[in-house]
């Protein structure tokens, strides 16, 4: 990878991606509308409605997990020219260094489509064996159905944290550190840029810093494909301006 150009914008997607966005939104929609219903029909007491509620907080948290993981995992491992991996994976997220702005300018298809996408097959399986009554996979089902629509939520509320303006109750819910804040995430793109991945909210971004998450998974790669990392992130092109201006404070 050349460490002095910045990598290409990522090609626009034609017709045939887009409609395949717009029927997993409409699937997840869907799906997440009928397992709303299925809890609330297997729901009847107090107990059962914390419950659900500690399930909701347990999605938010394994999201915001796994966002960092797929984050990191775009911003570290392989280059642009990786197959299939390159082009579809680690294009978009380093571009998004290059012009974090980027991101505003998506429309909501564009925006959660893709986390749609990859969200479908676990809502498929989930509306087969969710089962109608409580119990242990009744409540792990519901962990994994609010995973899945935090999955959904994130790129929202990234895009939200590079808006320069965005609606006052969006403002009042990064302020109050409920969805995913630019204060928060400019330590992400501060240089050398390689902290601070979880992007859904940003609570576990902490914790794996302070636990050294992420150079553990390099370390790891490294041992078994020392030539599987990009180069070291203070290497990456970024326009430090652009990305000052996309962080309102």
């Amino acid at each position: 990878m050349d460490k002095t150009a910045a990598p290409p914008s990522p090609a626009s997607y034609g017709r045939g991606h887009r409609a395949l966005e717009i029927a997993a939104i409409a699937f997840a929609f869907g799906s997440l509308l009928w397992i709303a219903v299925r809890i609330v029909a297997a729901t009847h007491s107090v107990g059962g409605w914390l419950a659900i509620a500690l399930a909701a907080v347990g999605g938010y948290i394994v999201s915001d997990l796994l966002s960092g993981f797929v984050h990191w995992a775009g911003d570290t491992v392989g280059d642009e020219t990786t197959p299939i991996f390159g082009p579809n994976f680690v294009r978009p997220f380093r571009f998004h260094h290059v012009d974090p702005e980027d991101i505003t300018r998506h429309d909501f298809v564009e925006t959660n489509g893709n986390n749609c996408i990859v969200a479908a097959p676990v809502l498929a399986a989930l509306l087969l064996i969710m089962p109608r009554e409580t119990g242990a996979l009744f409540y792990t089902s519901v962990v994994v159905a609010f995973t899945s629509f935090f999955v959904f939520c994130t790129n929202q509320f990234h895009k939200w944290a590079h808006t320069k303006n965005p609606a006052p109750w969006v403002r009042l819910l990064q302020r109050a550190g409920l969805i995913l804040s630019p204060k928060h995430h400019v330590v992400h793109h501060t240089a050398p840029r390689d902290k601070y991945y979880c992007i859904t909210v940003g609570w576990m971004n902490p914790l794996l810093d302070k636990i050294h998450f992420f150079r553990f998974c390099e370390a790891a790669i490294t041992r078994i494909n020392p030539r599987a990392l990009r180069p070291d992130p203070a290497d990456r092109p970024q326009k430090e301006a652009a990305a000052a201006i996309a962080m309102p404070s």
